[in-house]
């Protein structure tokens, strides 16, 4: 009878392990409230995750990357239990029941580089991921499109699948443009070097010269010398730009040539003959001269 009960707690525990094991694979999905990112100077990223509370097992898959340095608790502080699995750079966690929202930590290397300059991180997460991004920054480009930070701390991506990329520090170079009596200020961001800027008034154009591919431009044109929207030419060869903010005093235009060669910004016209308010002046003074016309000439 001894033999018979050892055997049968033996198959207990033996069978009861696929089982185990299938939970930890197979958990419900998560419900992950908030997926947040954040990265420093340095360029070292921290993730949190935050879990709603559930009674069932639960599963997330952290973020591709090298992970380290994992931690799982609730909101209060508690040990939860958690098991994992891996799979190549992605890593399951599996979420016991929970009374409470669970927060799940953890460092991640080998995600971003220095690219031509740039930090960038070629980014696929199919959650809604805040980003929290190096304190200054205050441009970053994603998917090539730049996002004008102003006095946000990072960005929110929705679904995520996405290449993110950034220049702490990057130069603003101011280059001196005159038309006649007028002298106006265009700013240029980027890591390339920008020769031979030029305004030609009579082809109401910007142009100059890049001498590197696939670089990153942000120009910051006065509206009072050329006003948008634009139209962007490299070597004749109309290209794709973004204009992703303006003031009532000037415009941000964005572009990334493949290659270097000529530039030329084109505007929809420039800095008028007169003062925007001559002809209304203009205007008033021709009525003002027919009325006293017919006065002085009555029929």
């Amino acid at each position: 009878m001894k033999k018979i009960f050892c055997s049968l707690i033996a198959l207990v525990l033996i069978s009861s392990i696929p089982l185990v094991s299938a939970q930890i694979t197979l958990g419900d999905p998560a419900d992950q409230k908030l997926v947040k990112i954040t990265i420093n100077e340095q360029g070292e990223v921290h993730v949190l995750h935050e879990i709603r509370d559930s009674k069932n097992v639960v599963q997330i898959n952290t973020i591709e990357g090298t992970l380290s340095n994992l931690k799982v608790i609730d909101i209060k502080g508690n040990d939860v239990e958690y098991g994992t699995t891996g799979i190549e750079s992605t890593t399951g966690i599996t979420i016991f029941s929970s009374e409470e929202d669970v927060i799940i930590e953890y460092d991640l290397d080998d995600v971003l580089f220095v690219k031509d300059g740039m930090w960038t991180w070629d980014f696929l997460y199919l959650q809604t991921t805040t980003f929290i991004l190096p304190e200054g920054l205050d441009l970053v480009y994603v998917n090539n499109s730049p996002v004008m930070l102003q006095n946000a701390k990072g960005i929110t991506c929705h679904g995520c699948s996405a290449i993110i990329e950034y220049a702490l520090d990057q130069p603003t170079n101011t280059n001196e443009v005159q038309w006649e009596d007028r002298k106006f200020i265009v700013g240029i961001r980027s890591l390339t070097d920008i020769s031979s800027l030029n305004f030609d008034q009579s082809t109401k154009s910007i142009s100059f010269d890049v001498e590197e591919d696939n670089q990153l431009i942000t120009l910051i044109v006065p509206l009072d010398l050329l006003w948008s929207p634009y139209e962007v030419y490299l070597n004749d060869q109309k290209i794709l730009k973004h204009e992703f903010f303006s003031n009532q005093t000037h415009a941000w235009l964005n572009i990334r040539p493949e290659t270097s060669g000529t530039i030329q910004i084109i505007g929809t016209t420039v800095v008028p003959e007169f003062p925007i308010l001559s002809p209304l002046f203009i205007g008033i003074a021709i009525i003002i001269g027919l009325q006293l016309k017919n006065r002085i000439n009555p029929r």
